[in-house]
């Protein structure tokens, strides 16, 4: 990591307490300043943070190597925290900007009220501690309901054996998602985990099966008939490499900075639990194990526990990355 970066890059864990103390803080911003990717987001979306040093970034314009000097030995930053839910969340450095931008993903829940929220940050700048919220809004997601029928109906009410498996694979599945690579392995925006692009299901639409009411879509579902080739959309670690109750045969992969992504109900598995993989690297083939009705691949995106928009997580991922990601809409062939 850059020298520059390591001035402020310091970010520690709350643990739940609070972090404010009022007689000790002082209101602005003097060398940090804050971006946020909208002022406006939808529930189950991403919203993009970025921390710019502005003075920092002033001496950069300016190309005047002995003022960048100065100004860093005069406003020493530190202890800079940045906190979400009463939840600490770690910054990275900018992959695609100067060395003097930080920058954190944070996902928006489904089931977010509409309505503002805020950021909270503080850090310390010349022995002086200060603060700043940032204020956004939550807007309700494009959202629909549809109809799926024909799915056996032990699937859409399990019985009591059925229950105690799906209760089991949730304690499972909860241990696969704690994150273990506190790094990014991310090098570059993820890509299609299938040739063909084609949405058949989009994010985010309320499921009713066979009438009932069950669930909303937490993934994209992408056409793939059966033994269609599925790949890693980004390197990472495999944490769980197995058939579940819902997901069938499932894979899902770590990629750092609290990123997951999950791929299922393939028909064949040609990883394990603990392999390392590159992006476009084979996982398995497509098929229609688990709750479905015909082969296909559901696709989720995780961070930090929340599940997002595949769609509009890669959109963001262009504003990181600044290079354009392939994207077809729902029935392009």
């Amino acid at each position: 990591m850059h020298s520059i970066v390591m001035l402020f890059a310091i970010v520690f864990f709350l643990g739940g307490e609070p972090f404010f103390s009022g007689d000790r803080l002082y209101p602005g911003a003097q060398t940090l300043s804050f971006r946020l990717s909208s002022s406006e987001v939808a529930n189950g979306h991403t919203l993009l943070m970025e921390c710019i040093s502005s003075a920092l970034k002033a001496v950069d314009e300016d190309n005047k190597a002995q003022s960048l000097k100065r100004t860093t030995n005069k406003a020493q930053v530190s202890d800079l925290i940045v906190v979400k839910d009463e939840r600490s969340l770690n910054l990275y450095p900018h992959p695609s900007q100067v060395d003097n931008i930080l920058f954190t993903l944070i996902g928006i829940p489904y089931r977010a009220e509409s309505g503002p929220d805020t950021i909270y940050t503080e850090w310390t700048e010349s022995d002086r501690i200060f603060d700043q919220i940032l204020t956004f809004s939550v807007v309700t997601g494009p959202y629909r309901s549809e109809e799926i029928s024909g799915v056996p109906q032990n699937r859409v009410t399990p019985s009591a054996t059925d229950y105690r498996r799906i209760q089991k694979e949730r304690k499972i599945i909860a241990k696969a998602y704690e994150p273990v690579q506190n790094t990014s392995l991310i090098e570059k925006t993820f890509s299609f985990p299938v040739a063909r692009k084609t949405i058949t299901s989009s994010y985010g639409n309320r499921r009713v099966f066979n009438g009932q009411l069950r669930s909303y879509h937490g993934g994209l579902d992408l056409r793939a008939y059966e033994g269609t080739p599925i790949y890693a959309s980004q390197s990472g670690v495999v944490k769980l490499a197995q058939n579940l109750f819902y997901s069938g045969n499932h894979v899902l992969v770590e990629h750092g900075m609290g990123i997951h992504t999950g791929y299922s109900h393939m028909s064949k598995l040609h990883v394990k639990s603990g392999d390392r993989v590159t992006q476009g690297q084979l996982l398995g083939l497509s098929g229609s194990t688990g709750r479905v009705t015909a082969a296909h691949l559901h696709w989720t995106v995780n961070i930090d526990g929340v599940g997002v928009s595949p769609i509009q997580f890669t959109e963001i991922l262009e504003k990181l990355y600044e290079k354009p990601v392939d994207v077809h809409k729902p029935n392009d062939d």
